[in-house]
């Protein structure tokens, strides 16, 4: 493919994927970016909606595990922060790669207390569930840590795990880097009929949307020996559920960044009640549903991407390899080797293709441009890193704003 067409390829691959990614948007706070705000269910209350996942190497024999929720909190509005008292928060394993958890630690919150400089704390207790329950969402398992949370602006506060390891939960700097603004041009302009790439890229502004903003965020970090051993292959997943009849109702699910965002909710006018309703069934149903039902999404997308991709003389995948792709994304869990320190993604083709858990500072839009575009574009929206310097020890994500 000569130069000229490679660029007119890549520019029309970033258009049609920003499309896409932003078809559920009302106004630019309101887009889904990562899984911040993805669904009408988690939207109701921030405090359970999730904003991303983590599972990465942080240290000889040991993984953390991050739980993100309550996205897009200006320094305001994060003095006073709390997790929702009543709800229960999961990090959950599978480590049999059949779908369904088989560990999970479980987290919950007690009701705020007011300190006199107008920041709050919380108490937590952690329970660890080994085996078949731990694919529900239930409050057992063996308690293995009890805490408080770090208030707003406070000295990071931990507390031990019993077994080995650390936990922290409190507010934080969002490590999600990503130039919102630039992708809802894309997608007015492109819902709008245009196909000048000038109109397409005009609003393209390199910044990033979630610069000074900040998370709640739960952060556990434990031995390996703990989730199935160094060189253990695990998929990680998060779930936020809150009491519902007596038990348990499942709000929201994340493994993989933008799953839900990207793959789900297509039907237009964007405002359509199905994009809201199969978009919370997907939040609410187990990963190992997922290729049953999300997978013609997955088809649907990719295929569109390989239309502008053969108009503009680039290589699309094959039918195969659209269904191979379906089949890595789905379910939706970060794939993790235990002790590797290897990134979300790496390769420059699908041939080479390797995915491991998720690091704070991994570009996964890049990556995931990459993967969805067949590699034509290997940058994406030109934000590249996170505006504040992550921590060199735990909880490891930068101070909040």
């Amino acid at each position: 493919m000569s130069p000229g067409k490679q660029a007119r390829a890549s520019r029309a691959g970033v258009a049609i994927v920003a499309g896409m990614a932003l078809a559920i948007a009302a106004t630019p706070l309101a887009a889904s970016a990562a899984d911040h705000l993805d669904a009408p269910a988690a939207k109701a209350d921030h405090r359970v909606d999730i904003t991303d996942v983590y599972a990465f190497r942080s240290g000889a024999s040991m993984t953390t595990l991050v739980l993100n929720v309550d996205g897009l909190m200006t320094p305001a509005d994060s003095k006073a922060a709390s997790f929702r008292p009543n709800a229960l928060y999961e990090l959950k394993l599978d480590r049999d790669a059949n779908g369904r958890a088989d560990l999970a630690y479980r987290v919950r919150f007690s009701a705020p207390t007011r300190n006199s400089d107008g920041t709050v704390t919380q108490a937590y207790v952690v329970r660890r569930m080994v085996g078949a329950g731990a694919a529900d969402n239930v409050w057992t398992g063996n308690v293995v840590a009890v805490g408080r949370t770090t208030p707003y602006k406070h000295a990071v506060r931990t507390g031990a795990v019993n077994g080995g390891g650390q936990v922290f939960a409190g507010t934080r700097d969002d490590p999600f880097f990503f130039d919102l603004p630039g992708f809802i041009n894309f997608k007015e302009k492109l819902l709008g009929g245009s196909t000048d790439l000038g109109q397409l890229l005009g609003g393209f502004t390199h910044n990033d949307t979630f610069a000074g903003t900040n998370v709640l965020s739960i952060a556990i970090r434990v031995p390996n020996a703990k989730l199935g051993g160094t060189g253990a292959s695990v998929g990680v997943f998060a779930t936020t559920s809150v009491p519902s009849n007596g038990g348990w109702k499942q709000i929201d699910r994340m493994g993989r960044p933008a799953i839900n965002t990207v793959f789900n909710g297509l039907i237009l006018p964007s405002a359509s009640d199905y994009n809201g309703l199969e978009k919370d069934a997907f939040n609410a149903q187990r990963p190992g549903r997922d290729r049953t039902t999300t997978k013609d999404n997955v088809t649907t997308v990719l295929n569109a991407i390989g239309n502008v991709l053969t108009a503009n003389g680039a290589t699309p995948y094959t039918a195969g390899q659209v269904s191979a792709i379906g089949n890595v994304l789905l379910p939706d869990e970060l794939t993790l080797t235990l002790g590797s320190s290897a990134g979300f993604a790496s390769g420059t083709s699908l041939a080479t293709l390797s995915l491991n858990g998720r690091r704070l500072g991994d570009d996964v839009i890049d990556a995931e441009f990459a993967l969805v575009t067949n590699f034509v574009i290997t940058t994406g929206d030109g934000v590249n890193h996170n505006d504040k310097a992550l921590l060199g020890s735990f909880p490891f994500m930068a101070g909040p704003h």
